[in-house]
């Protein structure tokens, strides 16, 4: 088992939820992340801002690890973000230990030709997938292998290729994802969850929000349980990952991608469950003896998305089911995320009406602040 006075090092583009699961485990935290929420920085022991991912280098991470760190041991966990900058985990000075899944690892992961590849190997069904720009563009989308919450999604005839993009045939039907623990060569299903895009002329495939548990064929849960044991296998995967999958309008379930670290999902898991801990004694080599403990009930995690400039009041009222919550004065922009909130579905409101009526009490308070 981990040291439990340990330091734990949260490297995310936001790294709010895993260090609020390292703070209840009674772990010593320290961030570097992008966004400095509120609720981030109320339960980090020390807290560095990281630029913006685009604008985001190796040595820059492991500049600001050393600087966190002070030469002190701690474990690294990795979020959003490492997709990109898997490449540094090779380079951890040797005070910093990695708890999650190797470069290598990532590497087959992200690299579209050699999942793509695997998932072939495999026998595991995908959206028809080419590296090369299609001859006819109509029906098919261009995606970026690090790209995050759906942003990087595009209809192939409004975006340029670039190095880093591949090219997949469009695929109707409904999104969804599969939260699970793996030890290197198993696999445990945690949750299935379903995606909500609701996107825009920026950003048409921008995952808004995504609910849980997700009542999918029982055909289905046995295909996505193999796959993820499959994968696992193969590619070595340990701790918490999640798989992205669709089920076409004609029941044809279809692999899309895999995040190599703790997803949102992971959010609508009952804390009481420690659920950071069985991801470290998953990297660890040890599975959960029984299934987890998931929702009591319905849960739903929803994006607040900004549809004009606001600025965050000094007097802002944050409803309790709000997270992510950003320091006064803070600029959001059109379309950047405001915060994100979690509901329980109820005998009386769906979570769609709960969601609604936060981001009416959200949006009314900027608006009245803007006119003053």
């Amino acid at each position: 088992m981990q040291d439990q006075r340990k330091p734990i090092l949260i490297f995310a583009q936001s790294a709010r939820f895993l260090a609020q699961s390292a703070a209840q485990a009674t772990y010593p935290v320290w961030v570097a992340d992008f966004f400095g929420d509120l609720d981030t920085i109320s339960v980090a022991d020390r807290w560095l801002q990281i630029p913006a991912l685009s604008q985001l280098h190796h040595d820059t991470i492991l500049s600001i690890f050393l600087d966190l760190t002070q030469g002190e041991a701690c474990t690294l966990i990795c979020g959003s973000g490492i997709e990109k900058h898997y490449p540094l985990l090779n380079k951890l000075p040797s005070h910093i230990q990695l708890v999650g899944n190797s470069a290598n690892t990532i590497k087959i992961i992200k690299t579209p030709s050699s999942f793509f590849g695997l998932l072939n190997q495999l026998h595991l069904a995908f959206p028809s997938t080419q590296f090369k720009p299609p001859e006819v563009n109509d029906g098919w989308l261009v995606k970026s292998a690090t790209g995050l919450g759906g942003d990087h999604i595009h209809a192939l005839n409004s975006l340029p290729s670039a190095s880093d993009h591949y090219f997949q045939k469009h695929v109707e039907g409904s999104s969804g994802s599969v939260l699970f623990l793996a030890n290197g060569q198993h696999a445990q299903l945690v949750s299935i969850n379903k995606q909500i895009i609701a996107g825009n002329k920026q950003s048409p495939f921008r995952l808004v929000a995504i609910e849980t548990p997700w009542n999918i064929a029982h055909a289905h849960q046995h295909y996505l349980n193999q796959s993820i044991n499959k994968i696992s296998k193969a590619t070595g995967l340990v701790g918490l990952n999640s798989l992205d999958f669709i089920i076409s309008n004609h029941a044809e379930i279809m692999i899309l991608e895999v995040n190599p670290r703790p997803s949102a999902s992971a959010e609508l898991i009952d804390k009481s469950n420690g659920l950071l801990q069985h991801h470290i004694n998953a990297c660890q080599g040890i599975l959960p003896k029984g299934k987890l403990q998931l929702a009591n009930n319905k849960a739903s995690l929803r994006y607040h998305f900004a549809d004009t400039d606001y600025r965050i009041p000094k007097e802002m009222l944050w409803p309790k089911e709000c997270h992510d919550i950003p320091q006064e004065n803070t600029l959001i922009k059109t379309n950047e995320p405001i915060c994100s909130s979690i509901v329980h579905e109820n005998n009386k409101q769906s979570s769609e009406s709960l969601h609604n009526d936060i981001e009416a009490k959200i949006v009314q308070q900027l608006v009245s602040s803007a006119a003053k």
